[in-house]
């Protein structure tokens, strides 16, 4: 393992100027050069011994090194060639619990035959929402992720019913997870400075997921169908779904169909997914 610098911006740009790597917005790179706060990430994923770990974006490997030096073993996706090279021909190319998946994550990831026992990374925040979901969505499921978002991207992740920040993506946060703001990191911790606060959010996979398996397909449906319309009610929303006979499936719910979809706990729209699945055997 290499003994670069990470809080030194200028031992940061010097490798990057040397490997001829230009910062990328196309990818949301932004380096987190702060000691402490990369150490209070760590803590987080080393929350046992003899892990195994995916991180999703490692770019330089500043969060790497100290997983790798907790003795985890790191599977890394990484869709930047030139942070690719970095990090196999320089920063971890003598470490044997290092792997570099490369491309894009959004597609490497279906590809793999083992979940780990954690998933972090520090997401671009043009698409960490995006990862998040489609790993939930894929059933991708390790007993712990942890992320470094954007702040409000965390807010949302963590929101409860009758909350600004209660959407389709809170409600599939918290279907297999408990979600925790973690802590804050400022600005200027982050090289460049982003213009947005960040915070790192833990998810603590739960003992049983509050949606049944033979469920899971169409509450996703639901779900995306009812807060499709932020400002519409939930029976104009569920129209989307082409049911037989919307207001029995609205009033099984016992609901009067007046309601938005930020009203509504997880558990209500457990029902309205189990009330939709009579509806569709119905219609057979």
């Amino acid at each position: 393992m290499w003994n670069l610098n990470y809080d030194s911006v200028k031992e940061v740009i010097s490798v990057l100027e040397s490997e001829g790597l230009a910062m990328s917005k196309k990818f949301g790179q932004n380096f987190l050069i702060d000691h402490n706060a990369r150490e209070s990430i760590r803590e987080k994923i080393a929350y046992k011994e003899n892990l195994s770990a995916w991180e999703i974006g490692p770019g330089m490997g500043a969060i790497t090194s100290l997983v790798l030096n907790s003795g985890i073993k790191v599977k890394a996706f990484e869709i930047d060639k030139g942070f690719c090279r970095l990090l196999k021909e320089r920063a971890f190319s003598d470490e044997a619990n290092f792997t570099l998946i490369e491309g894009d994550a959004l597609k490497t990831i279906a590809n793999q035959s083992e979940i780990p026992d954690i998933i972090y990374g520090n997401l671009p925040y043009n698409v960490g929402s995006i990862i998040i979901a489609r790993l939930i969505e894929n059933s991708i499921l390790p007993e712990r992720m942890v992320y470094t978002l954007q702040r409000e991207v965390v807010e949302r992740i963590c929101a409860k019913e009758n909350s600004d920040d209660y959407s389709s993506f809170s409600v599939l946060c918290q279907i297999d997870y408990k979600p925790t703001l973690s802590f804050v990191i400022r600005k200027g911790c982050f090289y460049p400075e982003p213009q947005v606060e960040s915070a790192v959010v833990v998810m603590e996979k739960r003992k049983e997921s509050l949606v049944p398996n033979d469920l899971r397909e169409t509450f996703l449906e639901v779900n995306r169908a009812l807060f499709s319309q932020r400002r519409k009610t939930i029976k104009n929303n569920l129209k989307a779904l082409n049911l037989k006979d919307i207001d029995r499936v609205i009033a099984s719910s016992n609901l009067a169909g007046n309601e938005r979809a930020e009203t509504l706990s997880i558990e209500k729209i457990v029902e309205i997914a189990k009330a939709v699945n009579s509806d569709k055997l119905s219609s057979l």
